[in-house]
């Protein structure tokens, strides 16, 4: 009989725990031969953020694990230096904050984690595998003068607890992911997390208060949920939050009907099954007392797919500056060249940098007067910080070049796709595009204006040519929709061919131009338009 990939995951992690192959990947890079690992250790080195690259035959990717994306010019020359050393000197910003380096070989790593774990201070546990995610956060939690609750550093101390708590959290049925924000547009995107925190803000007894509200069980891929609120109001405090955290992720790991296949695995289907009330009262259950229930709580309010790009004021008197890195990839002399000006310009060297789930990074605690001179030398490093606001907005995936499940190039074609949108499509405002190899949605297709899912069909007669399917209208909030594909005939998906889906993306947003009521959205405008109207759009003679 066959055995399921669920099986064999769950038997892999049964013989060995992920967190126990530390051992054996330090002695893997002493032999230093590719083949001599173990097939079921391949599995077991995600826990530390080592994955195989395509095509499997001797490099891994490896994601540097960075909670809340928070970054010292110190930390990032030294990230830099292992893609300068080991990954082609290059390396891509992830959605999670993350940054990630191919062409790594297993000799490369024992070298690459003593200088993460001892000459950083920083660790790798539960950078992949089926265990906690990165917790993202916003990058300038804390900092900002009119966020809705400051909370700065609590992504690192929810972090620090899944990591202490090592085998309490590290055999999950599969990935959990965990955002907090305190901004006002929510830019961690905590509606698409198993644990998405965000800023409430509330009137009692004429009194204001601030807090925290709680998504449970959002995600995305081919069966994307967003996930609904506990309609629960939390205090800003660090022991009570990592505490909801602690026993959401221990009623995840504890049901085991989720183990029994990879496809429903998520906390998404749990709570999809027994409802945001049952899980309220479950959790409360585990935890042993009662949350304070506030049924107005229905989610984040104003969330939005923007972005703290450009220029602003810190609730300190000094600046950051926000800024675009197309598609998310940096050279790592880039990475070197934005460290150097962190130390030059940053002023509080503990905090000077943070990446954003858009892919982007961030400057903070500028003098405001030496603000231009800043964006003077990012932009003589090829980074400009007024660039066309489509850059701040368009993110990709890994894609063929590396990945084992995507079917599309991305990382190239979003090059291309920017290239020629900021060349042709003038705009003042951000349209956020998404660039996705595979149904997987690692670059968030179906939460974007326009997101872009990646397939194979026939063009021209030639089989197996790369083309994309166009998801319009994706937007969060108070009225969560995932973007629906523009379809011909009811149901029948567009497959727009690779080489031309920038005049597709063109068409849309002149339209959207064209036609948007006062100040309409893209995604508003999206949703009011015929099915007939968008597939008109994108359907481009040269593509027949």
């Amino acid at each position: 009989m066959a055995v399921s990939k669920a099986e064999k995951v769950e038997t892999i992690k049964k013989i060995k725990d992920g967190l126990d192959v530390w051992v054996d990947l330090q002695r893997y890079a002493a032999i230093g031969d590719y083949g001599a690992i173990e097939p079921d250790d391949f599995e077991r080195l995600k826990w530390y953020g080592v994955y195989r690259q395509k095509p499997n035959n001797g490099h891994f990717m490896f994601r540097v694990k960075i909670p809340g994306g928070a970054l010292s010019a110190f930390k990032l020359r030294e990230i830099a230096e292992i893609g300068r050393r080991y990954g082609r000197n290059f390396g891509d910003i992830t959605t999670r904050q993350d940054i990630q380096f191919h062409w790594i070989t297993i000799r490369d790593v024992p070298d690459i984690m003593d200088r993460i774990y001892n000459k950083l201070g920083m660790y790798q546990e539960f950078s992949c595998g089926d265990a906690p995610r990165n917790v993202t956060a916003c990058p300038l939690a804390g900092l900002l003068a009119d966020e809705i609750v400051d909370v700065g550093g609590m992504a690192q101390a929810i972090s620090d607890m899944f990591r202490a708590g090592g085998k309490e959290f590290s055999n999950l049925p599969r990935k959990h992911k965990t955002s907090i924000c305190g901004c006002r547009i929510h830019c961690v995107a905590p509606q698409i997390n198993e644990i998405g925190l965000f800023g409430v803000e509330r009137r009692r007894n004429g009194q204001l208060e601030r807090g925290l509200g709680v998504c449970v069980g959002g995600g995305l891929r081919d069966t994307p949920y967003y996930g609904p609120s506990l309609r629960v109001f939390l205090r800003p405090d660090i022991e009570l939050i990592k505490d909801v955290c602690r026993k959401i992720t221990h009623i995840y790991r504890d049901q085991d009907s989720l183990r029994q296949g990879r496809l429903r695995a998520r906390l998404k289907f749990y709570i999809a099954d027994i409802g945001w009330e049952a899980f309220r009262e479950k959790l409360e259950s585990y935890l042993g007392y009662r949350l304070e229930h506030d049924e107005s709580i229905i989610g984040p309010v104003g969330a939005g797919h923007d972005d703290h790009v450009g220029p602003g004021i810190l609730k300190n008197g000094l600046m950051y500056v926000g800024v675009p890195v197309p598609r998310g990839r940096l050279s790592a002399d880039q990475m070197t060249q934005i460290a150097d000006l962190a130390d030059k310009y940053c002023q509080d060297p503990e905090r000077q940098l943070n990446t954003t789930i858009k892919q982007n990074i961030i400057f903070l605690h500028v003098r405001p007067d030496q603000t231009r001179d800043l964006c003077k030398e990012l932009a003589d490093i090829g980074l400009p910080v007024e660039a066309h606001p489509l850059r701040r907005n368009l993110v990709s995936c890994t894609g063929t070049q590396f990945c084992n499940l995507a079917v599309v190039e991305t990382k190239d074609r979003a090059k291309r796709i920017l290239d020629y949108l900021e060349e042709n499509v003038p705009t003042d405002e951000p349209v956020f595009v998404s660039v996705t190899g595979c149904p997987n949605s690692c670059a968030q297709y179906q939460i974007a204006d326009i997101g872009l899912q990646g397939t194979l069909y026939v063009w021209k007669g030639q089989k197996g040519v790369e083309h994309y399917h166009v998801l319009v209208g994706g937007r969060m909030g108070e009225r969560p929709e995932f973007g629906r594909f523009i379809c011909r005939d009811g149901d029948k998906k567009i497959k727009v061919p690779a080489e031309l889906v920038h005049l597709a993306i063109e068409r849309l947003i002149k339209a959207w131009q064209a036609e948007r009521v006062d100040k309409e959205t893209f995604a508003d405008w999206a949703w009011r338009q015929e099915m007939e109207r968008l597939a008109d759009l994108i359907t481009l003679p040269e593509s027949q």
